[in-house]
């Protein structure tokens, strides 16, 4: 079934008919079949729906990228309104360089997902903002296009210095990645407590701009590193930060665990759980599933995530056992024993 959001799209799909169109971060590959048109393109930041599309479609109509390359030009786009209104408007300003002079560019997203303030966002670009429509919790606006914007990545990247027990690590920043300009506090916990000694193949899961993959691996300099995440903002942000650190690590796109193929002396993890603005254990449930695959006999695992979570059984079902080597008032650091 499709998301509410593609369902809303479909109600309108008139409007979507002729010409080039991109669509942005769509939430399934159905999409691209329900709306009449064969001159669909995706640009995907999510590696999951990414897949999906380019297994079931034209792989060529489709790029996994932090952002869109400005050389091809459409005749119209539709943006899925993402949580962070820093990506929205990065995504705004990139497709806006995209999409003809005069051409449409639609934002679609769910009420609690802040798609009320697409019109605001979209001013900057538009000649006029209009909303198309309204359902399911969902809304769908027009922004007409003054003209063909510019669009430079290397202006919406940023970086910042992280201190930890006197060892410090330059980060970068984009829109839409966690750990966007500050450390969080699990991820704080997590690199306080590190072992003193990690060595052999290590895997920082879920790896956000990389934080605590490029600490592990300024303290543990002969570490063989990977970073894994689904997000292409994370893992440019990731690549960015290893460069500015000058270390050296493998940096892989994976949905889950699904693509990776190696196994591990031990793996960190600062874990997901929303997907969008909802609470979704299922990211980091698939991975305690299946992380038996990639650990190697008597390899660990180091998790660090909010108190309430119910990551304490989970890891006991999937490893044996767990114990809890860090803790405060709000997250917990655990281990397989």
């Amino acid at each position: 079934m499709l998301s509410a959001t593609s369902q809303v799209v479909i109600r309108n799909k008139e409007q979507f008919e002729d010409g080039k169109w991109l669509l942005v971060n769509p939430p399934e590959a159905a999409i691209f079949e329900q709306l009449d048109n064969a001159n669909l393109y995706g640009f995907h930041q999510y590696y999951d729906v990414y897949q999906q599309c380019i297994s079931q479609l034209s792989p060529k109509k489709h790029l996994f990228s932090v952002s869109y390359s400005t050389d091809d030009t459409f005749d119209g786009a539709i943006i899925y309104m993402p949580k962070s209104k820093e990506q929205a408007s990065m995504l705004i300003a990139n497709v806006a360089a995209c999409v003809k002079p005069s051409g449409n560019i639609f934002v679609v997203g769910e009420n609690k997902s802040g798609i009320k303030t697409a019109e605001k966002l979209c001013a900057k670009i538009a000649i006029q903002v209009n909303k198309i429509d309204s359902a399911r919790h969902c809304a769908l606006y027009c922004a007409q296009l003054k003209e063909q914007g510019k669009f430079e990545l290397a202006d919406w990247i940023q970086y910042h210095d992280v201190n930890v027990n006197d060892v410090s690590c330059s980060m970068a920043a984009i829109p839409g990645v966690f750990n966007s300009g500050a450390l969080d506090a699990g991820s704080r916990l997590l690199i306080e407590n590190l072992p003193s000694k990690v060595e052999g193949n290590i895997l920082d899961f879920a790896c956000g701009n990389g934080v605590i993959g490029c600490f592990i691996s300024k303290l543990n300099p002969t570490v063989n590193m990977t970073l894994s995440d689904v997000s292409a903002i994370a893992l440019h942000c990731t690549e960015l930060s290893l460069q500015r650190n000058n270390l050296t690590a493998t940096v892989t796109p994976s949905d889950g665990l699904q693509h990776i193929q190696q196994t591990f002396d031990h793996v960190f993890t600062n874990p997901p759980f929303h997907s969008g603005v909802k609470t979704d254990y299922s990211i980091t449930e698939a991975f305690l599933a299946s992380i038996k695959k990639v650990l190697k006999p008597k390899a660990k695992l180091t998790l660090v995530a909010n108190r309430f979570l119910p990551y304490p059984d989970l890891i006991k079902q999937a490893l044996g056992k767990v114990i809890t080597i860090a803790q405060t008032t709000k997250f917990s650091v655990y281990r397989n024993g």
